[in-house]
């Protein structure tokens, strides 16, 4: 009986000891801020694409530089979608512009949601103008700076009375 006690014991305590190893008890801690740099944008012909659209759109008209003879192409990394109509912090959302030929034309634009304190009148996002090569980055910022404004106060169309979509107007 005592021998049987003893192996039962034996087993409990390494069962404990097993799962206090190899769970953790800490909370899945939340990313708070991203700074994203240049070379996070490269290889973005890898991330989702969510979207191609030929022309101008009816609400754009030739932001970004579309003209009637373009296509636009939106990618998201890492599939990211947004959760009660927010994107989470880190999400990166990019727009390039191709010929017919399938060649790059204007600059990329990308929307990157910083988060922490960064443009809390834009809900975090951060805005970005790259060359087509992605070695130069043209325009960065917040609601005020990117693009001289004119970034937050086209994509502010889609935050209409914050109805939900994050500043985003192709979301998946």
């Amino acid at each position: 009986m005592r021998k049987t006690l003893f192996s039962f014991s034996i087993l409990v305590m390494t069962g404990i000891i097993f799962f206090s190893c190899s769970s953790s008890t800490e909370p899945k801690k939340e990313v708070k801020e991203v700074i994203a740099k240049l070379d996070d944008f490269k290889g973005y012909t890898s991330w989702t694409k969510v979207d191609t659209r030929f022309g101008p759109d009816p609400l754009l008209q030739t932001a970004h530089g579309v003209t009637d003879s373009l296509f636009r192409v939106v990618y998201v990394k890492d599939n990211v979608k947004p959760s009660s109509g927010k994107y989470p912090v880190g999400t990166m959302i990019l727009k390039e512009l191709r010929d017919a030929n399938n060649k790059l034309q204007g600059a990329i634009t990308v929307m990157v949601k910083r988060g922490g304190s960064f443009n809390p009148d834009g809900n975090g996002w951060e805005w970005f103008m790259t060359d087509t090569g992605l070695t130069t980055i043209l325009s960065q910022g917040d609601n005020a700076t990117a693009g001289g404004g004119m970034c937050a106060s086209c994509h502010a169309g889609a935050n209409t009375n914050n109805n939900g979509t994050d500043w985003v107007f192709n979301h998946p």
